[in-house]
């Protein structure tokens, strides 16, 4: 049988249930006698072996069996889990991300790899062959069997016996990954007893489409079984409660029997890929474009009739934006659930204790910003577990609580994501960080001692700034900040720093939600039209002569109790020199929580804008974000607000 078309379907099965075991294993770590974890580690492994059996990848699978049967050792308290099966089962998980890796790029694992997962499997082999301890107790939440003898050992005087009957689609790619996802499902919330055919069976696809489970469990609800195993590959599913008189059991055994389609109430879920999804975005983002061309078409004509044919084709294409745009929104929860392994092993190579929180993990954002966002905050939580944190010892020595903390935090604000990695270690020293400047000839003494803490933090964004007296296996070789901030701000966002020395630091990130289509203000300067993202307006009026102030030699108007800076929008732009008073239509913008005024020709309007990339020479301008075109099928250029000069 031709497997490749399934790794497709492996590779993102796979990936999910990797997740969670780096999940179940960093708690487990922290809870080593809490048996449900061990349980969902064991079942996320099996799976993963029968899944990666199932399209001939046996290495892999053979790899997961090695490591499945410590992870059974440790649920029958055969084994006492220690550090080294913790350290086994992250790199055998580490193993498999490479392996899946290889897979995705269309590769079968390399010989170097495939050699590593061999000398893996001995060392798992060696800690399974471990004496074993008589005194523990052995115990399994599966037994085999196929008769009512094998059901009475599970029960107890508040369960209930179910025999669940699952019928596959008839096309259903991996039929043997599919049928253990739903053991994988029972098993969270009761017991298996057997299967028909046997779980081996199943494992090695030896069966058509149908199975049955019979299952013991507390639930006595055939309605909420049925809800959390459902699919959108299976058929069709039936539930009956079972007592011991019945000889259904044996008839199981010998057929599986056909099943009449119920009609499904739930939705259908399909997977699409990521490719047709930029696609369908790209074709959304041109029929923006020639709606508001059609819309302002409209109005020129000054019919009634096409007026309201174009509205509601406006109408439409706005909900089809609105749709294609939510089904490229994905949970923070997909990157930020990897960084708690990201923390601990940088601890653990640091010798340090950290207590690691993430908050927001619900929020949505889209997929291709959530993808360049993973590099930054790796630097990130990697720059405070090192320079950040002191040792246990030192935090001690300082009154300060042994175990260090370090969160990770995502909340909404208008329609950007402000993200935050906040830790409470040793703050940012801003002296080291002149000292420093000036060793590299970047300053002299002089201006050193007139920088302001604000200043003194950009350096930490040069290329090849490093503070740290040596270089470690996490940071301090001269790279992290300035990777975030070059990949933050080509996003369009901005990166903030606030510290207090011996508190700690917090590093902000603002990131648009979306970087497809934004709602933005069109302003004429220089007879050139710009757009200026709305979610960064916060005010429109005319100024008048008479209220602009001279401050410390800088021109500045009052704004909300505060004095802000003011000057023509063509002069922030560098199109032309400050010339004559300041007086006119005026926009001010909030950039990085401070305010700014520029005066503009005239206000243009409000559209809606596809977001288009810079040409490769102009990507060197920090002041424009991208490039869009206007009703009029002309282009302009997205000013980036945080990098407008003030």
């Amino acid at each position: 049988m031709d497997t490749t078309k399934y790794r497709d379907l492996f590779v993102s099965e796979t990936r999910e249930h990797l997740v969670s075991l780096n999940r179940a294993l960093l708690a487990l770590e922290k809870n080593p006698d809490d048996p449900a974890l061990l349980d969902e580690i064991f079942r996320s492994m099996h799976t993963i072996k029968g899944m990666a059996g199932s399209i001939g990848q046996d290495q892999i699978a053979e790899l997961a069996h090695k490591a499945e049967d410590l992870l059974d050792r440790l649920r029958k308290r055969q084994l006492k889990l220690a550090q080294p099966q913790v350290d086994a089962i992250f790199e055998s998980i580490d193993y498999l991300e490479s392996a899946v890796a290889e897979l995705a790029a269309g590769r079968d694992p390399q010989q170097n790899l495939k050699q590593q997962g061999a000398e893996l499997a001995k060392k798992i082999e060696g800690l399974v062959a471990a004496p074993q301890n008589s005194k523990t107790e052995v115990t399994s939440a599966v037994y085999g069997g196929n008769d009512f003898s094998r059901i009475n050992p599970l029960k107890t005087a508040d369960s209930f016996v179910y025999k669940v009957r699952v019928l596959l689609e008839a096309d259903v790619a991996l039929k043997s990954a599919r049928a253990f996802l739903v053991l994988h499902t029972l098993e969270q919330f009761g017991k298996i007893a057997y299967t028909v055919p046997e779980r081996r069976d199943l494992e090695a696809e030896r069966f058509d489409r149908g199975f049955s489970v019979f299952f013991v469990t507390s639930l006595h609800s055939e309605k909420e079984i049925k809800s959390r195993i459902a699919s959108g590959e299976i058929e069709d599913i039936e539930i009956e409660e079972v007592v011991e008189e019945t000889e259904e059991e044996a008839v199981e055994r010998r057929t599986v029997s056909a099943f009449t389609q119920l009609a499904q109430e739930r939705p259908r879920e399909v997977k699409v890929s990521t490719a047709r999804l930029d696609k369908l975005m790209n074709l959304v983002g041109e029929l923006v474009v020639w709606r508001e061309r059609l819309k302002q078409l409209a109005q020129m004509s000054r019919n009634t009739l096409i007026q309201d044919s174009v509205d509601q084709v406006a109408q439409i294409t706005s909900e089809l934006q609105h749709q294609v745009l939510a089904s490229r929104l994905v949970a923070m929860s997909e990157i930020f659930d990897r960084f708690p392994r990201v923390v601990r092993d940088a601890a653990k190579v640091l010798n340090k204790d950290i207590d690691f929180r993430l908050e927001g993990r619900e929020l949505e954002m889209d997929r291709s910003i959530l993808q360049m966002l993973a590099e930054p905050l790796v630097h990130l939580l990697r720059n405070s577990v090192d320079h950040g944190m002191e040792t246990m010892a030192q935090r001690e020595a300082l009154g300060k609580r042994k175990i260090g903390s370090v969160t990770l935090s995502a909340q909404k604000v208008k329609d950007q994501a402000l993200i935050i990695v906040e830790d409470d270690g040793r703050g940012i020293d801003t002296e080291r960080i002149k000292k420093k400047a000036v060793e590299k000839g970047w300053i002299t003494l002089e201006q050193a001692s007139k920088l302001s803490q604000k200043q003194a933090f950009d350096f930490l964004a040069r290329p090849g700034f490093s503070t740290a007296e040596k270089v470690t296996e996490v940071s301090g070789r001269g790279v992290g900040l300035d990777v975030v901030k070059s990949r933050i701000e080509s996003m369009g966002g901005s990166m903030a720093i606030e510290s207090t020395a011996g508190q700690g630091s917090r590093f902000l990130l603002n990131v648009p939600l979306s970087l497809a289509i934004i709602r933005t203000l069109l302003v004429s300067s220089q007879k050139q039209v710009f757009a200026l993202p709305m979610s960064q307006v916060m005010e429109t009026f005319e100024l008048k002569p008479e209220n602009v102030k001279t401050l410390q030699g800088r021109t500045a108007i009052v704004y909300r109790s505060q004095a802000i800076p003011v000057q023509k929008l063509s002069r922030a732009l560098k199109l032309e020199p400050e010339e004559g008073p300041l007086s006119g239509p005026t926009v001010v913008l909030e950039r990085q929580g401070s305010y700014a005024a520029y005066l503009i020709d005239r206000m243009v309007g409000q559209q809606e804008i596809v977001v288009k990339p810079l040409a490769r020479f102009l990507n060197a301008n920090k002041t424009f974000s991208g490039v869009a075109i206007s009703r009029e099928g002309q282009p302009m250029l997205i000013v980036d607000v945080n990098n407008l000069e003030t």
